[in-house]
């Protein structure tokens, strides 16, 4: 059985075709979990008026991205858990084509390929990866789709805007990180995942169609500020001691190219709002050594396998 756990803040426009694609699947053994932020439109009424399969879990606060998802997965019954946002419409045969993905006992996840809703031959992300030198970044983002990513492989991680993880991977690994609140919450998680000893499946024939940005739009500089605060928690908890350490000095050329350019080519609040994440993300490094300390305790792979997988 596969739980579908889909996070909402005011999303009630996107909802209608991201259930009818669900309901259209031909993966039949699933159910839906709505987990409501406390949406002030009419996602909830909407929901229980026209999609009554839909179970839903009502925040009582906008909690964000990771511990919505967090509440969905700890209240699910299937033994996988499908996230998925919900501005996203899956092809028919999307469910089969993601539990497909499982080609092994050490695959804990399998990510799709992701399609632009509104131009369906272009990628938003065929699959989650993080370069040695520190910088996420979504495969494929902006390409065109000529089939450059038609390969099936073991890949780094998934997007969590449309990724199916074993259940059991969340009790070894742990669950998202609730102080990211949204962004790189999936990539702290491949990294854990990984550190703890599974692989991610990446699977070009699973497709859905995704607004990207659609539900944080109207949040001017806060991807930016979020992005950067969580980025210094990603690399502190995750990277071995010795890759920390060789990284580190590359880590800082970039972030100040990084600063460079927003305050040069896009504007001076899109610049402060970085600079406010990164020291934001420097307060909280108490809490992610702390963190840090249990994931590389857990670690079961070598340094030299997750530098592998970073590219």
């Amino acid at each position: 059985m596969i739980s579908i756990v889909i996070p909402n803040y005011n999303g009630a426009e996107h909802l209608k075709v991201c259930f009818e694609s669900l309901r259209d699947q031909t993966y039949r053994d699933h159910e839906i979990i709505l987990i409501d932020n406390n949406s002030k439109d009419d996602s909830v009424k909407f929901t229980e008026e026209n999609f009554p399969e839909v179970r839903i879990i009502k925040l009582n606060y906008n909690s964000g991205f990771a511990k919505a998802v967090n509440e969905g997965i700890r209240n699910s019954k299937g033994e996988y858990v499908l996230l998925l946002n919900n501005d996203t419409e899956c092809k028919n045969d999307f469910l089969a084509e993601m539990i497909s993905g499982f080609k092994s006992i050490d695959t804990g996840s399998v990510a799709c390929k992701m399609l632009n809703f509104y131009e369906r031959n272009m990628i938003d992300d065929a699959g989650d990866f993080i370069k040695l030198k520190g910088s996420p970044y979504s495969r494929g983002n902006g390409q065109e789709d000529k089939g450059q990513f038609d390969k099936e492989e073991y890949i780094f991680g998934a997007c969590a805007g449309a990724a199916i993880y074993k259940k059991e991977v969340f009790e070894k690994a742990g669950y998202f990180d609730e102080d990211f609140f949204a962004y790189y919450e999936d990539v702290d998680m491949s990294f854990r995942m990984q550190s703890a000893g599974y692989k991610c499946f990446y699977n070009p024939k699973a497709i859905c169609y995704h607004k990207r940005g659609a539900t944080g739009k109207s949040m001017t500089g806060f991807e930016t500020m979020m992005c950067e605060k969580n980025l210094v928690a990603v690399r502190l908890k995750n990277y071995p001691l010795s890759m920390l350490i060789k990284c580190f000095p590359f880590f800082m050329i970039v972030r100040i190219k990084r600063y460079y350019l927003f305050l040069t080519r896009y504007s001076y609040s899109l610049f402060k709002s970085a600079v406010k994440g990164y020291f934001k993300g420097l307060t909280e490094i108490p809490d992610s050594l702390r963190k840090r300390k249990a994931i590389q305790r857990n670690r079961i792979v070598s340094p030299e396998y997750l530098k592998s997988i970073l590219k």
